[in-house]
């Protein structure tokens, strides 16, 4: 087991040793690893770990040109060492050129000095020729769009193809940032407009949301409360999802695929807290997480239940609910930039893979709505086979349901994200949100 050596650059190196094992997920091991840091360090820790995450593929190509060996030939701890280094004598211009260097030989401290001296020649080198470094000029655009935005080029490709060149690497680029840091207003205990006076007298500055009325953009100050009971921490496009739905007080409401939890306590507010939520997870850790956020909001109308919603809803009758959701899961090829991760993990034969599993989901869950009620299917993706193919191949198998306009039911504000299909479609370089798809059905 790895000693566990203190500092910011130990702590995001052990959180890239192991993602790279493909044993863990970023967020949540950067949330362990930097528990009971100094902030600054905690700061840094989570800039370098999420900034090596982003840039990975730029990273392994300039390592490529100085390294003798090639980066996908090197023991994944000795790589990842390189990375942190090369990450900010590349990118983070106020850290010392020598901090960056030193730094990164003291994690291979333990590795022996074969091992650290090679990190040390790669990095030294990197630096004293950085001017020397180009992005590839052979592969065509898909491949230089790769390198330069650090995306996969199968993606890259997909979008070239979908949106051309140069939108193609104008999303590339937005989802290289760093995402914005937005709250949802918890209406059954506050309002917008208080809630950002509360906030700004905490140190923050805030702005309104562009689309969202619930929606307050929150910049510098320290990290935001989580447990605060005055707000929930949801991106704009996550929080439209609930306005597409737009359940009214005492309804009954279905959601299929609950887990955190956001947007079910959101439909709850939309509801007033009355009428009655069935929100549903396959696995019981899960719907705790939506329980909790429940409780803190003082939503009292949500019940949980562990189910598979591909699956027969043994406790429910058909056509017993006016409302159902289903933000499914999806490749969340739409929220790289706040899991970076993700895009190295997915691969073409995913996005086949998801579009079968989404299109039982509705099958199964249309059986169970009102005459007259409303089905929304959401997700995090802009892929077509999980967005409009899906809702295409529905609506062809269930003659009984049609697409209503989802400008009926998202607020004013969001004209510009809804396409001429009726869908809610929401890009990180057009809007600046994380990529939404939402489609709103009734039942004939």
């Amino acid at each position: 087991m790895e000693q566990r050596t203190k500092g910011a650059r130990a702590a995001a190196f052990r959180v890239l040793n192991r993602v790279e094992g493909g044993d863990a997920y970023a967020d949540v091991l950067v949330m362990k690893e930097t528990e009971g840091l100094p902030a600054v360090d905690a700061a840094l820790a989570t800039e370098i770990a999420y900034g090596v995450l982003r840039w990975k593929m730029r990273l392994d190509y300039t390592i490529d040109l100085f390294a003798s060996i090639k980066a996908k030939k090197l023991e994944h701890r000795v790589l990842n060492a390189l990375r942190i280094g090369a990450y900010q004598l590349l990118f983070l211009t106020k850290v010392p050129s020598s901090a960056a260097v030193n730094e990164s030989v003291k994690l291979l401290r333990k590795d022996g000095p074969r091992k650290s001296g090679f990190v040390n020649a790669v990095l030294r080198k990197l630096d004293s020729e950085r001017a020397a470094i180009s992005m590839p000029d052979n592969g065509g655009a898909s491949r230089r769009i790769s390198i330069e935005w650090s995306h996969p080029e199968w993606l890259v490709k997909r979008w070239v193809e979908r949106y051309g060149e140069i939108e193609a690497a104008a999303l590339c680029a937005a989802n290289q940032e760093v995402p914005p840091r937005v709250v949802r207003v918890n209406t059954l205990a506050s309002d917008r407009q208080s809630l950002m006076g509360t906030l700004s007298s905490r140190g923050y500055e805030v702005e309104a949301g562009k689309y969202s009325p619930s929606a307050v953009h929150v910049k510098g100050g320290g990290p935001l409360d989580a447990f605060d009971p005055a707000y929930y921490i949801q991106d704009e496009a996550s929080q439209l999802v609930s306005f597409l739905v737009s359940p009214t007080p005492g309804s009954a409401v279905l959601d299929a695929c609950s887990a955190p939890g956001g947007k079910t306590a959101h439909m709850a507010e939309l509801m007033g807290n009355r009428g009655s939520i069935v929100a549903l997870d396959k696995y019981s850790h899960r719907l705790e997480a939506v329980e909790r956020s429940a409780a803190r909001l003082g939503v009292g109308i949500i019940k949980t239940r562990e189910h598979d919603s591909s699956t027969p809803l043994f406790f429910a009758e058909e056509g017993s609910f006016d409302y159902i959701l289903c933000d499914s899961p999806c490749s969340g090829l739409g929220v790289v930039r706040r899991s970076p991760d993700i895009k190295y993990r997915r691969t073409a034969e995913d996005i086949r893979r998801l579009s079968i599993m989404q299109a039982a989901l509705l099958d199964n869950l249309a059986r169970y709505l009102k005459k007259g009620g409303v089905l929304v299917y959401s997700t995090c993706t802009f892929e077509p086979e999980e967005t409009d193919e899906v809702v295409a191949g529905f609506l062809a198998r269930n003659k009984d349901y049609s697409i209503e306009d989802a400008a009926s039911a998202l607020p004013g504000s969001c004209g510009e994200l809804v396409d001429e299909k009726g869908f809610f479609r929401s890009f990180p370089h057009r809007h600046g949100m994380d990529g939404f798809f939402g489609a709103r059905m009734r039942r004939l």
